[in-house]
């Protein structure tokens, strides 16, 4: 009996250790992650050129699956 309502006692704390990791805002100001706000603006060329790279390596790797026996 005892080691059942342990386990329960246990169980109920690591829930709530669990749920105070996952309750963050964004609205927390500055930190760490203030940072992120000037990744904003995007370069177009660069998204672009970074897609078509993958693109490339993609379509290679479908070739090389393609060609094995």
């Amino acid at each position: 009996m005892h080691k059942l309502s342990f386990l329960i006692v246990l169980i109920a704390c690591l829930c709530m250790f669990a749920e105070g990791q996952l309750t963050f805002t964004s609205s927390w100001g500055g930190g760490k992650r203030s940072g992120m706000a000037a990744m904003a603006c995007r370069n177009d060329e660069s998204i672009a050129a970074i897609y078509k790279l993958i693109q490339n390596e993609a379509e290679r790797f479908i070739i090389c699956q393609t060609q094995k026996p």
